[in-house]
């Protein structure tokens, strides 16, 4: 009986020296380490007439490791590096006359433009908490071109070449507001604004070409030619965008 008290007693003090230092290792524990998946609705905010993208608006998606640093009990930093899918697609058909007399049929297409592009995303946020209700966070980010793809449905003789290229750096800011749960999940909604130029170099290729034809017969055969061409320049200023995410993530 003596055996067991002392074992309990032994038990017991060593539970009394150890807490404390539990208790300052949560304390000191200032680093969280987490995942976060986000869904992206962009659009395209320019001057121009013309449209860079098929359409002005696109959907997409990313994928980050975040980390947050505790500054003070509601004050933390927020980096995180994420990959980030955009992708930009509209519908279109067509019909041009084939390039000879009139008769010789025309050509026809149907499809999807699309413009797809990879990132690396690197926000930098600040974010203030209040405790079990929700947390606001603002900063900068970064974001570095990784991969671009391109598919026009127009036959290939049909289309205008690009005198513009897709810029590889971009910056901007953004901000947000969510809310962590206990078990460490947490929900955002975040609003970016990219502030740097999405394509970069001299956009005078941005015109749109109007033609008037004139339609003679000759010897019982109709030709047509050119009688008035004039290039229109649609090109803008400024092609920024715009982001709405709606995120989920986890803090381990």
């Amino acid at each position: 009986m003596i055996k067991v008290k002392i074992r309990w007693g032994v038990l017991l003090m060593a539970c009394l020296l150890v807490s404390p230092c539990l208790a300052e290792k949560t304390e000191k524990s200032t680093m969280a380490y987490g995942v976060r998946l986000g869904a992206d609705i962009y659009s395209v905010i320019s001057d121009a007439e013309r449209e860079i993208y098929p359409s002005q608006g696109g959907f997409g998606g990313e994928l980050s490791f975040d980390v947050m640093y505790k500054i003070s009990q509601k004050l933390y930093l927020h980096p995180a590096v994420g990959v980030e899918y955009r992708d930009f697609r509209a519908y279109e058909e067509g019909n041009v006359s084939a390039d000879c007399d009139w008769g010789c049929g025309s050509e026809s297409w149907k499809g999807d433009d699309v413009n797809s592009f990879v990132y690396l995303d690197i926000p930098v946020m600040v974010q203030w908490r209040i405790p079990r209700i929700l947390y606001l966070e603002a900063g900068a980010f970064v974001d570095v071109l990784l991969l671009a793809h391109e598919e026009d449905a127009r036959p290939e003789k049909y289309r205008s070449s690009r005198c513009y290229d897709d810029k590889q750096f971009g910056a901007g800011v953004t901000a947000g507001l969510g809310h962590e749960f206990s078990s460490g999940l947490f929900v955002d909604l975040r609003v970016s604004f990219q502030l740097t130029d999405l394509v970069d170099g001299d956009r005078r290729c941005l015109t749109n070409v109007r033609e008037e034809f004139e339609m003679r017969e000759e010897n019982g055969e109709y030709h047509t030619k050119v009688v008035d061409r004039h290039e229109e320049y649609l090109g803008g200023d400024y092609y920024n965008l715009l982001k709405l995410q709606v995120g989920v993530g986890y803090w381990f």
